[in-house]
């Protein structure tokens, strides 16, 4: 059971996810929280370049906000389970805990693909799998079937 402030984090991650989507985009949305207060530092949303993942720019966004290169007393949401280089970048930034919607079976790298997290030489978060998972999966759904289509 979530707690009431994951809840409300996971449904922000659901509204820009939807926003995305609406605007054609993939509906993948990332923020980093304080994890003692629950206040958003940054929120991101996938953008038109390959590189343009939300979770990259959300950590980007608040390490350049907090003037830092380490975020180990805060929390990444992300809408899916993120691909290796993004798994990568939220271990490099040694931030404490990841939440995430959906899996990602073709492209994560977190429980699925390469597994990230199961090489010792990086600082690994907790990881807190299939939040609103049915939701999240559900618009990245309607993305890649509008796209078929």
């Amino acid at each position: 059971m979530l707690k009431n402030n994951t809840k409300d984090l996971m449904e922000r991650i659901l509204y820009l996810s939807e926003k995305n989507l609406k605007n054609n985009k993939i509906p993948i949305a990332a923020i980093v929280v304080d994890s003692k207060t629950d206040k958003i530092i940054s929120e991101a949303v996938n953008g038109d370049s390959v590189l343009d993942h939300a979770e990259l720019l959300a950590l980007n966004e608040a390490l350049l906000k907090l003037s830092t290169n380490r975020l180990d007393k805060y929390d990444i949401y992300v809408s899916i389970e993120p691909c290796p280089m993004c798994a990568t970048a939220i271990a490099k930034t040694h931030i404490r805990r990841l939440y995430f919607g959906a899996e990602d079976k073709k492209g994560g790298g977190v429980i699925n693909g390469p597994k990230i997290y199961s090489h010792s030489n990086l600082k690994i978060p907790e990881v807190i799998s299939h939040c609103y998972a049915e939701e999240t999966g559900n618009l990245l759904k309607k993305f890649f079937e509008s796209k078929r289509n």
